[in-house]
């Protein structure tokens, strides 16, 4: 059975193979040839320049109009929850619904407050980035 030992010669250090030979001991010169050695080449790993996250706050719209106030889908993602009906009042900071985008549940809230006008969206809904999901007045 070999067995492989690491050994340091003149400071150089080699990984050898050793077997036990049974029988008769001899004091036999062993050569140690050293190997050849290989030049490696290492390429800097490629760097993407990832994009940060976005921020899932709502968007300000500029269609808003007439003292109605509109909340747009800051990315694309799936609805978890609508938290908010017709006819609702809400306070700046409140959450409107939970979506799931990216993997991750995230919480859409009104930076305005004002009574909901329209919910554009249901449970189970998909939605793009931008697109308008509540409409307050």
């Amino acid at each position: 059975m070999a067995r492989k030992f690491k050994v340091k010669v003149n400071g150089k250090e080699y990984i050898v193979e050793v077997e036990e030979i049974k029988g008769k001991a001899t004091n036999e010169k062993i050569e140690i040839k050293q190997p050849e050695e290989i030049p490696v080449t290492v390429e800097a790993p490629k760097v993407e320049k990832i994009a940060p996250k976005p921020d899932p706050q709502p968007q300000e719209s500029k269609e808003s109009t007439g003292g109605e106030k509109v909340i747009k889908a800051p990315m694309s993602g799936n609805v978890i929850k609508v938290h908010v009906k017709v006819g609702d009042s809400v306070n700046a900071g409140d959450t409107l619904l939970v979506f799931e985008a990216m993997k991750m549940e995230n919480e859409l809230k009104t930076p305005y407050s004002g009574v909901v006008k329209q919910v554009l969206v249901k449970d189970g809904d998909t939605f793009e980035t931008g697109q308008t999901v509540v409409v307050l007045e």
